[in-house]
């Protein structure tokens, strides 16, 4: 089953979790910085899937079913996260070096993709909630802007002007400030020489090379560590 394919039928709950666990998952660790929060955030999903799957009839796309469910959960989870400003996560990126821990089994490429992908949700904090939401389900799980603004309960031309300004915003970050982004930044991240040392930026070329078109946070997914919070719930 393509996961973005408009058909609800013969379909299964083992169909909607190998299809959809990942990307649910995405959303909940991009919503929420906690990943604790972020893994509760997602099994809560899931049980309101389980929950509602008897009545689902397939009025709408099994898509916009999944995604309405998780973008209400994850809205609720995320009701206390903080939005900083782009300054406030610049300067904190600058504040010390740091290596890896001196006593741990974490292969160095490991320990820089888990730091990054950090770095990767903290920028995604510069924006509202409901913009980031908007952003994630268009730059991480590719959803067309029709879509979005069905689940999102708005206008289409107001979901294209959301995502359109944060990512002008968070575009702009990038380019001034991350060699992963724009090997030509003026690049001061607290683990720039480790990144270097990995050559992290090369992954993301490889992505390029492979699927033209992509946004940074869509090849993050691809190259950083991925999560599957329903995995431990089958």
């Amino acid at each position: 089953m393509d996961p973005q394919a408009d058909t609800s039928r013969n379909i299964s709950l083992d169909d909607i979790a190998e299809h959809y666990g990942k990307l649910v998952s995405s959303v909940c660790r991009r919503m929420i910085m906690d990943e604790d929060l972020a893994r509760d955030a997602a099994q809560q999903v899931w049980v309101e899937l389980v929950k509602s799957f008897p009545s689902f009839r397939g009025e709408s796309k099994i898509s916009t079913w999944i995604y309405t469910i998780a973008r209400r959960v994850a809205a609720d989870y995320a009701v206390n996260e903080k939005t900083y400003s782009m300054r406030f996560v610049r300067d904190y990126f600058k504040t010390g070096d740091i290596d890896p821990p001196d006593n741990t089994d974490l292969d160095k490429t490991i320990w820089v993709k888990q730091m990054c992908d950090k770095c990767v949700t903290a920028m995604l904090h510069c924006v509202d909630n409901e913009t980031r939401l908007a952003h994630i389900f268009r730059d991480v799980v590719e959803l067309e802007y029709e879509e979005i603004a069905g689940i999102l309960d708005k206008e289409e031309a107001a979901v294209r002007q959301m995502t359109s300004r944060s990512r002008k915003r968070i575009n702009s970050f990038l380019r001034d400030n991350c060699i992963i982004y724009n090997p030509k930044a003026s690049c001061r991240c607290r683990i720039r020489k480790h990144v270097r040392e990995v050559n992290l930026a090369k992954e993301y070329e490889k992505v390029d090379k492979i699927i033209s078109r992509v946004s940074f946070y869509k090849k993050s997914e691809l190259v950083l560590p991925q999560r599957d919070y329903w995995e431990n719930l089958l």
